[in-house]
């Protein structure tokens, strides 16, 4: 009787809530829509629920599955080669319509308050015309005074104003992005792959799961890296896992990656990752267990022995044993050992190292060295193994392509995009005598040819970002003249920096009011990309094959526009409205950005069937916002088969995979534009690569553990992703802090002990570039000696300087290391505040 009751009770309660939940979604309606946002992946869907022109919900996909939670146990390994699961968002995802109604929201155009000082925030709207003619006419008098070089934009390269300063004929950008850029570089050097190309990946899912027998994630979190839908990626190695294959997790951090998916956590020092690989060869090598089968039928045997020859120490005498390596990056000779053999006998192995590893000072040698290993092993390009370089899926079509001409030639792009406020401020020490113009050059990353002397009409000396072919030769008035040109910056686009004089001028648009525009001369008001645009989304990285349709599911507030239309309309006040958009003659914008939709789809319709994809129609494509590329084939992808399976030779020297770099061992190539043997720009590579070494080595970084300044700032500082937040993206929405996040330094409980500092409490972060106050969160699940910061902070400095928001990038520099590797570490002290 009690039973019956309980049970009546629990039925009632449950109808109560289900009444509850319909009266709370009453008048709603239900629209899909893709994900649009810098993470990598892209692939996710969002459901959104939305009222009276607002978003009231969005909640995860249901495409597949619906009602079901674990969905591998009602799936067969076909579905999930086709890969027939909810593409669920991650957090951030379902907080996008709480990010645009922040009080941070830009709504007008506007422009800095004359008489006021850059920083101080204080603006006045202006109509949008006005905007746009400010911006526009400055553009031009700027040019006609100081030249084409005077108009640049800050991290990161913009395609779309690539192409219209190209258009235009003045204008110059930095190259390279802060995420995979050493992993671009050894794909070119090594396979022969322009980094930008996306030409050839390592491989899906499916194949993982399906075909290797053990899984290396070394320093990767794919509880944080999504990579694909939400933690697909994350998902997928924990079936793995119970499928009995195991998982090694190697970081200085205990992450979630490491307690949730592995079966073993090497922790290790962070920067010394190359000694751990060189030692691991050095095992391989000397016992006979790398593939020599493989490497003498795929390998350049040349570079084998180069690499060889290095790791054995028969040039410099230094044997990299994994005694050797023990002193340099504490993981235990026999541990090294130990991993070297059942990596040898677990073959193929599925290794993938994080974008951390790389983004450190010399993190060309780990990306090499990683992608390396797998080459030895004969785990490169084959079932179950990768090519630890990009994360990619099987070949797809590209999609929203340029709705105007392609300028004949393109703009250069003189320095490393991270390094463009040192291009900037280090011009008053060349031009003042304290500098040379090739050290300048070597610190700011400079990547370009021969530049013109003089304004040009059209400007070429680095290439699209692409990689594709490159015309060297630059007409200037008819004449081809050449001079050592260096910029000369007086207006950023899209960017701030803070020492910049009374004659430039600063933009910034965006969405949200941040801290970089706080110091704009005109903040331009723009929309929401997942929420309020309509695009066709073609995912970057990943392991899963997808297209996606943004509907714009609300309009954007204010007068926030979209971007291309802000482009569209600058360049009509250029005089080149025509060629940089087709479709837009100044009339109707929302008619004409459909009309290119409709025309690219309709374009990429045809390229699918091409490829055995069956593509809907455009009206059901914008309904259901999917694709699914994979539901097309029955086998996992994996990459590289033209080549080894094939035959098909690499685009590298040798046709070969190439562990010896011959334009970097060529001393006669340093200080020029680099291509290859089949005149591809190499993008990735500046003009003085400093010590960078022809094959992989371990170098020790700057700033790292082991360096000079740990004796005045003990501790090194590393930036990991945040689980809440997409780079900067998010920290001003509170659903994502609080009980959710605390933006925090780690500390190991033995650092923190020594300083009296206990959990929880305000402390001062310092090195000789910044200073901040933050808490501190003590911590055993890193290791002594380190201390992570998650990057995306907001700078939030208070009256005497220090920064509030503690953004770890006020604590980064290096100005020794060569610059394809974003350096995102340092040294730093830690006290009581």
């Amino acid at each position: 009787m009690a039973t019956s009751r309980t049970r009546m009770g629990e039925k009632s309660r449950r109808t109560t809530v289900v009444r509850r939940l319909k009266k709370l979604h009453a008048g709603e309606d239900v629209i899909y829509t893709g994900c649009r946002i810098n993470c990598g992946g892209s692939h996710c869907i969002l459901k959104v629920r939305r009222r009276d022109g607002a978003v009231t919900a969005i909640e995860p996909d249901d495409h597949y599955n619906r009602g079901v939670g674990r969905e591998d146990r009602v799936l067969s390994d076909l579905d999930l080669i086709k890969n027939r699961l909810q593409l669920r968002g991650c957090p951030m995802g379902w907080m996008f319509h709480k990010l645009a109604s922040a009080p941070e929201r830009i709504l007008y155009p506007m422009k800095r308050v004359e008489g006021t000082k850059r920083g101080e925030g204080k603006f006045e709207r202006i109509p949008w015309d006005e905007a746009l003619d400010l911006v526009a006419g400055k553009m031009k008098d700027i040019v006609a005074r100081y030249g084409p070089y005077s108009i640049v934009t800050p991290y990161a390269p913009n395609a779309r104003l690539e192409r219209l300063f190209g258009l235009w004929g003045a204008g110059m950008e930095g190259w390279g992005w802060c995420s995979m850029d050493p992993g671009r570089l050894a794909m070119h050097l090594m396979a022969g792959v322009p980094g930008w190309s996306y030409g050839e990946g390592s491989n899906d899912m499916a194949d993982f799961l399906m075909n290797t027998k053990m899984i290396v994630l070394w320093g990767f979190e794919p509880t944080i890296t999504h990579f694909g839908p939400g933690h697909q990626l994350a998902y997928y190695i924990r079936m793995a896992r119970e499928r009995g294959i195991p998982v090694i997790c190697i970081d200085p951090r205990y992450t979630v990656a490491a307690e949730v998916l592995a079966d073993q956590w090497i922790p290790i020092k962070p920067g010394t990752d190359a000694a751990m690989m060189l030692a691991v060869a050095n095992v391989l090598i000397k016992e006979k267990l790398y593939d020599a089968a493989f490497v003498e039928k795929y390998v350049d045997l040349r570079g084998f022995e180069e690499w060889r020859s290095h790791i054995l120490g028969e040039k410099d005498g230094v044997d990299k044993t994994p005694e050797w390596a023990e002193k340099i990056c504490a993981v235990p000779a026999e541990t090294i050992r130990g991993f070297a053999r059942l990596y040898a006998q677990k073959k193929p192995t599925w290794l993938w190292k994080g974008f951390g590893i790389d983004r450190k000072s010399r993190g060309e040698n780990t990306a090499r060295g990683a992608a390396g290993l797998q080459a030895i092993m004969g785990n490169w390009g084959v079932a179950g193994g990768s090519v630890p370089l990009h994360l990619r899926y099987r070949n797809k079509p590209p999609v929203m392509l340029p709705y105007g001409d392609i300028p004949k030639r393109m703009v250069p792009k003189m320095y490393r995009s991270h390094k463009w406020a040192q291009m900037v401020l280090l011009l008053d020490k060349v031009n003042a005598g304290e500098m040379s113009a090739d050290e300048y050059k070597r610190i700011i990353g400079w990547r370009a040819g021969a530049l013109p002397k003089g304004p040009v009409s059209r400007v070429w000396a680095g290439g699209i970002a692409g990689g594709s072919g490159v015309d060297s030769s630059i007409e200037a008035n008819g004449t081809t003249q050449y001079e050592d040109v260096l910029p000369n910056p007086k207006m950023l686009m899209w960017g701030t920096y803070y020492g910049a004089g009374t004659n430039t001028l600063n933009n910034n648009a965006d969405s949200t009011m941040g801290p970089s525009a706080r110091y704009a001369d005109v903040v331009l008001p723009l929309s929401d990309t997942t929420l309020e645009t309509s695009y066709i989304n073609s995912a970057g990285y990943g392991g899963f094959a997808n297209f996606t349709y943004l509907p714009g599911v609300v309009p954007s507030p204010g007068e926030a526009k979209n971007d291309e239309w802000v482009y569209s309309e600058l360049a009509r006040r250029l005089g080149i409205g025509e060629q940089y958009n087709h479709y837009y003659d100044g009339d109707n914008w929302e008619q004409s950005w459909e009309e290119y939709l409709e025309d690219e789809y309709r374009d990429l319709g045809q390229r699918l069937k091409k490829e055995g994809v069956k593509p809907p129609s455009w009206k059901k494509f914008k309904k259901d916002c999917l694709i699914n590329v994979d539901e097309a084939f029955d086998k996992p992808w994996h990459g590289y088969e033209d080549f080894i399976e094939g035959g098909k030779p690499l685009r590298t020297q040798s046709g070969k995979i190439e562990l010896y770099s011959y334009v970097v061992g060529d001393e006669s190539q340093r200080g020029k534009l680099h291509f290859d043997v089949h005149g591809q720009l190499i993008d990735n590579l500046p003009n003085d690569w400093r010590d960078l070494s022809p094959v992989a080595t371990y170098q020790p970084i700057y700033r790292g553990m082991d360096h000079a300044d740990v004796k005045r700032f003990p501790l090194m500082l590393l930036t990991s992703y945040p689980r809440y937040r997409i780079h900067s993206t998010f920290w001003n929405v509170p659903w994502l802090k609080g009980d959710c996040y605390r933006h925090a330094i780690w500390m190991n409980v033995a650092d923190a002990q020594s300083r009296g500092i206990k959990d929880g409490d305000l402390v001062r972060v310092s090195n000789d570039k910044g200073v901040a106050a933050v808490p501190a969160y003590v911590t055993s699940r890193l290791l002594p000696g380190v201390a992570v910061i998650h990057h995306g902070g907001w700078f939030e400095p208070d009256e005497k300087g220090v920064d509030r928001g503690c953004t770890p990038n006020i604590f980064l520099t290096d100005p020794e290391s060569p610059v394809t590797a974003p350096s995102v570490t340092n040294l730093v002290e830690v006290e009581r505040f």
